[in-house]
C-alpha cells in the first residue's frame, strides 16, 4: 500500500509535465509518419564514475568520466570528461555551470572533438519517502568538423535544452546500506541555424537502481532506451543501453 501511494503521488507530479512528453510524441508521431525514413537498431555499453567533492554546506564540484561503447562492446562510441561547480540555493533547489569535452570515434581508433559548456538549475521535492528530482539543462555545443574523413579546426554550433525528471522509491535500507528504484524520463530538443532537420534530438526513457554500499559509495545499473533522429532527418535510432555507474562522494 506505501508503495502505491508512492507510485500515485509520483503520478500527480508527472501530470505537471505532460506537455513536455507529449511533445517529444508527437514529434516521434511526425517523424515515422514521413516518407522514406530509416530505422536503426543500436545496443550499446554504458560505464561511468561520478565523483561529488563537497566543498562546504553551499558549494560542490560534480565531476564524470565516462566511456561507451556499440554493438555491446564490440566498437568504441564515445569517451567524455564533464565538471561543474553547483551552488545550493536552499534543500530543493541547486544550479550549475559547468563544462565537458567528448570525443565521438567514427572509426574503432579515430575520433572528433566536441566542447560542450552547460548551465542546470535542478529542483528535489520529497513526498514522504517518494523523491522526486527534475532538471533543466542548457548545453551549447562545439562540434568538430570533418573534411575528407578527417577532423579539422572548425566546428559547427547549436544549443541544446534538455528535460529530465526522476523517481527514487525506497526499496531497503541497513545501517549505511540502502536500495532505491529509479525510474526516469529525459527529453532533449535542438536549436541554432545548424539544426535543419532534427529540432527533436532524443528522448530517453530508464529504469535502474541505487545501490548505496556506504554514505561515500553508491552503484548505479540501469537499463536505458532511447529514441533518437540523426541530423540527416532520414534515420530514427533506436537504442538500448546497459549502463554502470560508481558515485563517489567526497567531504573535505
Amino acid at each position: 500500500m506505501e508503495l502505491l501511494f508512492k507510485l500515485k503521488q509520483g503520478g500527480k507530479i508527472f501530470m505537471k509535465t505532460k506537455l513536455v512528453f507529449a511533445l517529444a510524441v508527437l514529434g516521434l508521431k511526425g517523424f515515422s509518419q514521413e516518407s522514406a525514413r530509416q530505422i536503426k537498431k543500436v545496443n550499446q555499453l554504458w560505464g561511468g564514475y561520478y565523483s561529488n567533492i563537497i566543498l562546504n554546506e553551499k558549494w560542490s564540484v560534480n565531476s564524470d568520466f565516462q566511456f561507451r561503447t556499440k554493438d555491446w562492446y564490440e566498437h568504441n562510441s564515445q569517451a567524455l570528461a564533464r565538471t561543474g561547480l553547483s551552488r545550493k540555493i536552499n534543500d530543493k533547489v541547486n544550479v550549475t555551470v559547468g563544462v565537458a569535452h567528448f570525443r565521438f570515434y567514427y572509426s574503432d581508433v579515430a575520433t572528433r572533438g566536441e566542447w560542450r559548456p552547460w548551465q542546470e538549475i535542478a529542483l528535489t521535492e520529497k513526498y514522504k519517502k517518494l523523491k522526486v528530482i527534475q532538471r533543466f539543462r542548457i548545453e551549447e555545443r562545439f562540434n568538430q568538423k570533418l573534411k575528407s574523413g578527417e577532423p579539422i579546426n572548425d566546428y559547427t554550433y547549436n544549443w541544446r535544452f534538455r528535460y529530465k525528471f526522476d523517481l527514487q522509491f525506497p526499496l531497503a535500507s541497513k545501517n549505511e546500506k540502502a536500495l532505491y528504484l529509479t525510474l526516469g524520463n529525459e527529453i532533449m530538443i535542438n536549436a541554432g541555424k545548424e539544426i535543419k532537420y532534427n529540432y527533436f534530438d532524443q528522448d530517453r526513457l530508464s529504469a535502474g537502481l541505487n545501490i548505496e554500499l556506504n554514505k561515500n559509495f553508491t552503484l548505479q545499473p540501469q537499463f536505458i532506451y532511447i529514441w533518437q533522429q540523426e541530423s540527416n532527418g532520414t534515420t530514427l535510432d533506436k537504442i538500448s543501453v546497459i549502463r554502470l555507474n560508481i558515485v563517489h562522494k567526497i567531504k573535505l
